[in-house]
Formats: C-alpha cells, sequence, structure tokens
C-alpha cells in the first residue's frame, strides 16, 4: 500500500505545489492538500486535516513552514498518531523525489524528502552544473 501524502501550508502554496509536481509526473491519487486561508484558525485547519487522514494508520506530511500555524497543528496531531511523519520546507524537488520513491515505509519517505528538500537548493555561483 503506498503511503498518503499531504501538503500543509500557507494559502494556495501547497496546491501550487502539488499542481506542478503532477504537471510533471502527472495524476497522483496518493496525493492530498491541506491549506491554511487567512479566515482559518488552526482548529478548522486540524479537522480539515483529520478528515483528509481518514483512517489511514501512516501519511507523511509535508509543511511549508517550520514553526507555522499548519506545522504546529500536523505536529499536535502526530503526537497522538504514531504513523503520521512530518517534514517542514516544502518544496517542489522534495515532492518529486517522494512521489517517485516506491518506499511502503514512512519513515524511509521521510528521509527521502529532507534529503531532497535540502539537495533541491542549490547556489548556482557556486554550483558547478
Amino acid at each position: 500500500m503506498s503511503v498518503p501524502i499531504v501538503l500543509a501550508g500557507h494559502g494556495r502554496l501547497p496546491s501550487g505545489v502539488g499542481e506542478a509536481a503532477e504537471m510533471i509526473l502527472g495524476p497522483q491519487s496518493r496525493l492530498k492538500v491541506c491549506e491554511l486561508s487567512p479566515r482559518d484558525s488552526p482548529e478548522e485547519f486540524g479537522v480539515r486535516l483529520l478528515a483528509l487522514l481518514g483512517d489511514a494508520t501512516e501519511a507523511l506530511v509535508l509543511a511549508d513552514l517550520h514553526g507555522g500555524s499548519p506545522f504546529n497543528a500536523v505536529r499536535a496531531l502526530a503526537a497522538t498518531r504514531p504513523g503520521l511523519q512530518l517534514v517542514s520546507g516544502l518544496n517542489l524537488p522534495m515532492l518529486l523525489e517522494v512521489l517517485l520513491h516506491t518506499t511502503g515505509d514512512v519513515a524511509e519517505l521521510a528521509g527521502v524528502a529532507r534529503a531532497a528538500g535540502r539537495d533541491g537548493v542549490v547556489d548556482v555561483l557556486e554550483s558547478t552544473w
């Protein structure tokens, strides 16, 4: 079974990153989006996140900003759901690598996200590429 991937963040950023990934890779059935609008409370965001997760015992959440309201809501939820992994710093290289990785292990997938997110940031003036 494939691990659900939830993009969590402020405004339309999660949708935009998800749409860009699907433009490159095609439709992704395990990809879900949870956005915090200016009118939402963190509690409302948390309720939507729970609904998106449904009865999934494991999921990887990629949040846009470490310490932001979406991140904090997911972190609070992760305290009660041990199969929930959270990685912040959502970016397109991170998401693409996660979607292309075939592991069913959510902890390994979180490691892929961390490495790809970090490696996807390149200073072109220092790059030999």
